[in-house]
């Protein structure tokens, strides 16, 4: 009988230290699996708040050359929204208004529109070209531009912005005239800013491959502007090669200083710099243009003067 009990016994023990072993091969298991749990909660609160960062809207830009199909400036939805109705215009078409958009950014409006706000348009000094208010007050207003040559050819006439200092002579009205000629040509469209006549100045041109910044579909339920491309390249070469040169030859026929540049320093500067200057310096100078050689003459007048003395 002791035996037997013995031997019960033991059949009783074992089964209790096989139970208290496999807990005890679970325990390092249910910790280890908190262990691992533990740190790849971290991860993911950190992508759910990168996500939100892309949620968030992004600032609309302040001008053409930063468009991008997702936002655009305030002032060419203003614009584009007057030619909702007129989706089929000819991509040269749509392309001349990006142009006259540009022209809006550096310190150009139409004429007729020009009339009808000159007494809301904030002054724009001579340093300058780009006036955000005035450009949005002007881009609610459509570009009025003739159509001619058979839907070929968009004309437009142009002022000039200036400061409050501005005269209002007639020959100075006259000197802030242009006119804006785009005319198509096959694929390209020739772009041409001269200044009004009777003026002998000469005028700026560039031809911009249609296809380039204007698609010839429209995409379904997509708002116009996704038609536009490269805007950017756009509205750097408009600015280069036509309005900034127009605009500076404009200043320096009604003698406004370009700032900042050589010749929009005090008069008084130019005493303290050329006293550095040697006859040879001050004779290449004087080489730059009309202004700096009435300077550098004066200069040596002084000079002259002095050592008489």
């Amino acid at each position: 009988m002791s035996e037997e009990k013995s031997e019960i016994g033991r059949d009783i023990a074992g089964p209790s230290t096989s139970d208290e072993q496999r807990q005890q091969e679970s325990e390092p298991q249910v910790v280890a699996t908190e262990d691992t749990k533990a740190p790849n909660q971290e991860p993911k609160k950190q992508r759910q708040r990168l996500i939100s960062d892309k949620s968030s809207p992004e600032p609309n830009p302040l001008i053409l050359e930063h468009a991008s199909l997702e936002t655009v400036p305030p002032h060419m939805k203003k614009l584009l929204k007057l030619y909702q109705e007129n989706r089929k215009m000819p991509a040269a078409e749509w392309l001349n208004l990006l142009i006259y958009l540009v022209a809006l950014e550096s310190g150009f409006v139409e004429e007729e529109t020009y009339a009808q706000k000159r007494h809301l348009i904030a002054p724009v000094p001579s340093f300058s070209s780009f006036h955000a208010r005035n450009v949005r007050l002007l881009s609610e207003q459509p570009a009025n531009y003739v159509v001619c040559f058979n839907d070929t050819a968009y004309s437009m006439r142009l002022r000039t912005l200036l400061d409050k200092h501005a005269s209002e002579e007639a020959s100075v009205v006259s000197a802030l005239q242009s006119r804006l000629m785009a005319i198509t040509l096959g694929d390209q469209l020739m772009v041409t800013l001269s200044p009004a006549p009777p003026s002998k100045q000469p005028g700026y041109s560039i031809s911009l491959p249609i296809g380039r910044y204007v698609l010839n579909v429209q995409a379904k339920n997509k708002p116009v502007y996704h038609r536009f491309r490269k805007l950017d390249e756009l509205s750097y070469q408009l600015k280069q090669h036509l309005f900034q040169p127009m605009r500076s030859q404009q200043l320096m026929q009604m003698e406004q200083k370009l700032q900042p540049s050589l010749l929009g320093l005090p008069y008084e500067l130019y005493d303290e710099i050329f006293r550095y200057l040697d006859k040879s310096q001050l004779n290449v100078l004087a080489k730059v243009n009309r202004q700096l050689q009435l300077y550098t003459k004066e200069t040596e007048r002084k000079r002259q003067m002095g050592g008489r003395s």
